[in-house]
């Protein structure tokens, strides 16, 4: 039982280090064919070129740092963009999440506990023309 936990914390701590981040697509608009990640551009506000919305972007990420958590959802933000064959995403929200989680405690084992924070991303997939 004592080998069962120890390397259930070992590899919570090895995802925890590492890292992870998800993200999902809404389409409200026409889809494209997939496009580089690397062609994606960032937007604080809509560009003064012609474009289209293709839908609604959203990632999280838990970093090691709060920087590597940004970095990592703002990947993951584009990785979704560019699967609709979005070449823009104007952000619309920034911000952070948190996470309560406990384990352990059977059979005498000590309870462990802790706060999981994730670095929020959300905006709206374009097209530029």
């Amino acid at each position: 039982m004592k080998k069962i936990l120890l390397a259930t914390i070992g590899i919570l701590l090895i995802l925890n280090l590492t890292g992870c981040a998800t993200g999902s697509v809404l389409v409200t608009g026409n889809k494209r064919p997939a496009i580089d990640v690397s062609l994606v551009e960032i937007y604080r506000s809509p560009p003064t070129s012609t474009f289209e919305s293709i839908g609604i972007v959203r990632a999280e990420a838990e970093g090691w740092t709060q920087q590597d958590g940004v970095d990592m959802a703002l990947q993951e933000l584009k990785a979704q963009a560019a699967k609709v064959g979005a070449n823009g995403i104007i952000l619309t929200n920034i911000g952070q999440k948190s996470e309560v989680f406990v384990g352990g405690g059977a059979y005498g084992q000590p309870v462990y506990s802790g706060t999981s924070t994730y670095e929020t991303l959300s905006g709206e997939a374009i097209y530029v023309h």
